[in-house]
């Protein structure tokens, strides 16, 4: 995955499923309930077994040609085991053991897992999603909740800070789910910072009609200073959801055995594969 690791697709699929559970309502704005509802979100997650397959967008504008990639995930989070599979790669992880499979290269490595991984994987959950007390989120952002088509609802946080010299906030999330089922349908979150670019690119951007009010031309110590708000994007199709499975796609042994000596041997149907451990 370009510039994504394993690990850190994990970690926005986690965030992403902050995402259930929501009371359907009529608009309104910036209300006590909005905050509650979304509140309560946050702890979807934690329902196990979960099994998502989700369609996950990554991109910056201005485009860099380094920020953005495009990916269907499957995940399993259940109370002892871990799986994700992406771009030929799978993440397998129970209480002793994380097994890195790559397909295109033909490699396994293994890592010990000392019991602390699922505990990281929710603190690294935690990092990036909007604090869930209800002080905070009505410190940070301006709420609202609206009916979208017909079925479905949203959620929105605005952040009440704004990026600085501009009129645009610097966060904006929303979720939408279906209001019968409280299903989650999608994702979409925008982060915005300013990021100097030269003048020639300043320029280029000027004259499109998309980036008016994200410039800014100022002097720092008789110098001119071009900068622009950089938005890096996320947005997430969930295609299947269910709680149903209580077994991950694959377990440690579908990938690797031990030999007669302990040592890790690649199992069936990955006979090809180089396997290596990091302990």
């Amino acid at each position: 995955m370009n510039r994504i690791t394993i690990l850190q697709a994990m970690t926005v699929v986690l965030l992403l499923t902050t995402t259930a559970n929501a009371q359907r309502s009529k608009e309104r704005a910036d209300t006590l309930t909005v905050y509650r509802e979304f509140a309560a979100l946050g702890q979807w997650y934690l329902q196990q077994p979960l099994q998502m397959n989700i369609h996950v967008g990554y991109r910056s504008t201005p485009d860099t040609g380094q920020d953005s990639v495009e990916t269907n995930m499957q995940v399993y989070y259940g109370k002892s085991d871990f799986y994700l599979q992406a771009e030929g790669m799978e993440q397998i992880a129970n209480d002793s053991v994380i097994v890195l499979v790559n397909n295109e290269t033909k490699m396994i490595n293994l890592y010990p897992n000392n019991g602390e991984s699922f505990k990281k994987f929710r603190e690294a959950m935690a990092l990036l999603a909007p604090d869930s007390s209800l002080q905070k989120l009505a410190q940070q952002y301006v709420a609202g909740i609206n009916e979208e088509r017909q079925g479905e609802s949203k959620i929105t946080l605005q952040s009440r800070n704004k990026v600085s010299g501009t009129d645009l906030v610097k966060e904006v999330v929303s979720i939408t789910f279906d209001a019968a089922t409280h299903q989650p349908l999608a994702y979409y979150h925008i982060n915005r910072s300013l990021v100097p670019v030269d003048s020639i690119a300043y320029s280029r951007l000027a004259e499109n009609s998309a980036y008016a009010g994200r410039l800014i031309n100022t002097k720092v110590n008789e110098y001119n200073v071009f900068l622009v708000v950089k938005e890096l994007i996320t947005d997430c199709r969930f295609t299947n959801i269910s709680h149903g499975q209580q077994a991950p796609p694959a377990r440690e042994h579908n990938r690797v055995l031990r030999g007669e000596n302990g040592e890790y041997l690649a199992a069936k149907g990955f006979e090809h594969y180089l396997v290596t451990t990091e302990w």
